[in-house]
């Protein structure tokens, strides 16, 4: 913008016709971001006509002089450029050298202290820009422990003998508890956020159990070796002999052990060993179709294999998955030991 400042001497005398200042008198010209006003005083001395006539200098500014003539002197003002500071609900108009001028050094110059978590709206290397915004908050926290509830959940374990989606219960869970340390964090005074910086379980949660029916659960249950293929009627390619007659399903406590001393566990069956030899390696299918068991080791013996009634009996996770199984006829294929080793331990 253009102002024109003309701050005249009390009884102003004519500048001569020479263009210089009248007789015992000195011009001035003041140049001021591109205003101009002129001031005659009795005195040459450059300060001492700029205090005269108004022209504040803060202490970043800066003047040059220009002698033109014996009596005639142009003054041109360097005005700082000038930011904002807003620190612990205080806004000032700092002014400040342009183009060399650091946010650390504006702070520094406001005696402004950061605390080891106070922000700062820029980096405090970065050069300040005229007309700028620097903000400073101040970051507190403090902390609280309480006391929560774990709540428990259903472990689902999916199964395709239930209707899709739908759920059958063994058992609920119990609660959990646990002590947790929060810390809350302030700017300025205000709560921004929070998190938890520590917790302890003071009593552990209980989940409960449940099937969930879902058409998409794997049939095979123990994972098969990578040399076992199909043909196109879903036959195992390796099969050496198959053998017909009933299956059953059977389950137990957690920790059991076999007739060949190998934990009872989905993937190894029972079988009468002087049939099936204890480690054949076996893929066994329901002859309806109604449920693959797949593929299987043969790992422990019962009562109704020796005695003939049963062809094998297939261990399943669950009592109710057993009563689901119930009877079923089934083919059981033996297959060639491409792993060159038994793995019944």
């Amino acid at each position: 913008m253009v102002r024109i400042i003309c701050v005249m001497f009390a009884g102003v005398m004519m500048v001569n016709t020479t263009g210089g200042a009248a007789e015992g008198q000195y011009l001035f010209y003041f140049q001021d971001e591109g205003e101009t006003s002129l001031y005659y005083s009795a005195s040459g001395e450059v300060d001492k006509a700029i205090q005269q006539a108004g022209m504040h200098l803060n202490s970043n500014d800066s003047y040059t002089v220009e002698n033109t003539s014996r009596d005639v002197y142009t003054i041109t003002i360097d005005r700082a450029d000038s930011c904002y500071l807003e620190a612990d609900g205080v806004r000032k108009v700092i002014s400040f050298k342009p183009n060399e001028t650091t946010v650390a050094e504006i702070l520094d110059s406001q005696d402004i202290v950061l605390g080891e978590n106070d922000m700062v709206s820029q980096d405090l290397t970065d050069l300040v820009e005229d007309g700028e915004t620097i903000k400073v908050s101040r970051v507190t926290y403090d902390t609280y422990v309480t006391d929560e509830v774990i709540d428990w959940e259903y472990d689902y374990e999916p199964t395709r003998y239930l209707p899709e989606g739908s759920v059958k219960v063994f058992w609920d869970g119990t609660d959990g508890s646990k002590t947790v340390e929060y810390r809350r964090t302030y700017v300025d005074g205000e709560l921004v956020g929070e998190e938890a910086i520590s917790e302890v379980v003071t009593t552990a949660v209980t989940n409960g159990r449940a099937q969930l029916g879902d058409s998409d659960a794997p049939i095979e249950y123990l994972e098969q070796p990578e040399w076992l293929t199909f043909d196109e009627n879903g036959l195992p390619e390796q099969a050496v002999d198959v053998i017909s007659g009933l299956g059953t399903a059977y389950t137990s406590n957690e920790g059991a052990y076999g007739a060949t001393g190998r934990h009872l566990s989905v993937g190894y069956v029972a079988v009468d060993p002087s049939v099936i030899p204890y480690g054949t390696k076996l893929y066994i299918k329901t002859q309806d179709g109604s449920w693959d068991y797949g593929y299987a080791i043969a790992a422990d013996t019962g009562g109704a294999m020796l005695s003939g009634r049963i062809l094998v009996d297939q261990y399943m996770n669950s009592r109710d998955t057993c009563m689901q199984y119930g009877v079923r006829a089934v083919d059981v294929y033996i297959l060639e030991d491409l792993d060159a080793h038994t793995e019944i331990e």
